[in-house]
């Protein structure tokens, strides 16, 4: 008799896996009535919808958070939060790492799936930074918003607040606890509170790869690997570029443009009415969320880096250089995986937008339904205001653009390879352009 050997999944599928049990498990808590404030009746589907939008770390709510969930309901919410932007499979591991047991080839696969590291190397110090990081950044960012919120409410309320905030800021996820949703709309002008999110986010959106070797390398920007030196050149090229155009196209002060620069970029905090934004601003935006954080952060989008690497070669094409920063040339499959990205990010967008704008198409504009859609699929959580007010034929395509944003289009395309091909074909050149 022979017995067949059981066939291994790989990494992307058992990432797959992960997030949806975690998403139904968060549901099915957020449902139940004692995660409820008293009189409220919570349907399923925005419990489901308020699941992945905290596992996927986006922030687009359909239910005003804090006049629905109690104590209960927000710590559920806390922690799918820092689940779903720490990333279940670090935690995991961390726990391994505590109890001394061993690591195998099979967990760091999953680890490098899980962080789009491409690489073996490094998968562990890459988990222990994003624990270290993730705990002592949201630490800090709960005792600095305390000196904030202690103003508005009473101690223990002000501890709670400051506790959510941090962790929402740090996994750039954009939930809130200020009720109305209005976010930080009445903080609009406190400097302390709008710099402390900001820094969180920006931290969080590095990426847990750059922490490490920001850290490493002891702020030493000449040793610092190129993957690091492009992350930061980009995220301060973006917020600049996006402090600029805001302030030209919305006529804001500085702070609140500043802010929406930053918020933009996978956080989904806002200090201004985003449906109030001429199309022009929201346009822009856009762009500045589909571009979003870097790799292996808790941040959505292309990414930094695939905008740089898409970037160069567009110059190279240009110019007959090579495509190359900081004295490196960018390998040539690094470029293809930019542009595979790009096609499948705007392929995924394109179509939610389409079948969005089929099913809203009495009751809203084209643009605060594709602005939906880039929100949804960059998990930044800004909204037009229209979430609260769509079909629950609509809330499905959210939550799939979230869910498909927040694992990348490149591991939701490579889970459905079952197996290498084993026939070759004979190469031939076609006609391009």
């Amino acid at each position: 008799m022979m017995i067949q050997k059981r066939s291994k999944l790989p990494p992307s599928q058992y990432l797959i896996v992960g997030f949806l049990v975690i998403i139904f498990l968060g549901s099915i808590l957020l449902s139940l009535p004692f995660a409820h404030r008293p009189g409220i009746r919570l349907p399923y589907v925005d419990a489901l919808f308020t699941s992945v939008s905290a596992v996927c770390v986006t922030g687009l709510v359909t239910v005003d958070v804090a006049a629905t969930f109690n104590l209960f309901g927000r710590a559920v919410i806390a922690i799918l939060i820092l689940l779903g932007g720490m990333g279940f499979a670090a935690v995991i591991m961390y726990i391994v790492l505590l109890l001394g047991w061993d690591v195998g080839i099979s967990q760091r696969n999953l680890l490098s799936e899980a962080y789009n590291l491409g690489t073996l190397r490094g998968t562990l110090v890459v988990v222990k930074t994003v624990v270290l990081a993730s705990f002592s950044f949201q630490i800090v960012g709960t005792i600095v918003g305390f000196l904030v919120f202690r103003h508005d409410y009473a101690p223990l309320d002000a501890l709670g607040h400051s506790l959510f905030h941090a962790i929402s800021a740090f996994n750039n996820a954009g939930f809130d606890l200020m009720g109305d949703f209005k976010s930080m709309m009445d903080y609009d002008q406190d400097v302390l509170l709008n710099i402390l999110t900001m820094v969180l986010i920006i931290s969080g959106g590095l990426g847990f790869f750059a922490l490490s070797d920001i850290y490493r390398k002891r702020w030493n920007f000449r040793k610092f690997a190129m993957h690091t030196k492009i992350v930061l050149l980009m995220t301060a090229i973006l917020i600049v570029l996006g402090t600029v155009a805001i302030l030209f196209l919305e006529r804001v002060d500085l702070l609140s443009a500043l802010f929406l620069s930053v918020t933009s970029r996978t956080a989904g905090f806002n200090t201004i009415d985003t449906g109030a934004l001429s199309s022009s601003g929201l346009f822009f935006v856009m762009l500045l969320m589909f571009v979003g954080a870097s790799p292996g952060s808790t941040g959505g989008g292309i990414k930094t880096t695939t905008a740089f690497a898409m970037w160069l070669s567009l110059l190279s094409l240009a110019f007959g250089k090579q495509p190359a920063a900081f004295r490196r040339r960018i390998p040539d499959d690094n470029i293809l995986k930019a542009f595979q990205v790009l096609m499948l990010a705007l392929l995924t967008v394109l179509t939610g937008t389409l079948v969005l704008a089929f099913l809203e198409h009495d009751s809203f504009d084209f643009i605060q339904v594709a602005f939906e859609a880039v929100s949804a699929f960059a998990t930044v959580g800004l909204s037009t205001g229209i979430t609260t007010q769509i079909g629950n034929d609509s809330k499905l395509v959210l939550m799939a653009l979230m869910f498909i944003g927040r694992l990348g289009p490149i591991t939701i395309a490579t889970s459905l390879k079952t197996k290498e091909a084993k026939v070759r074909h004979v190469e031939e050149r076609i006609f391009i352009g």
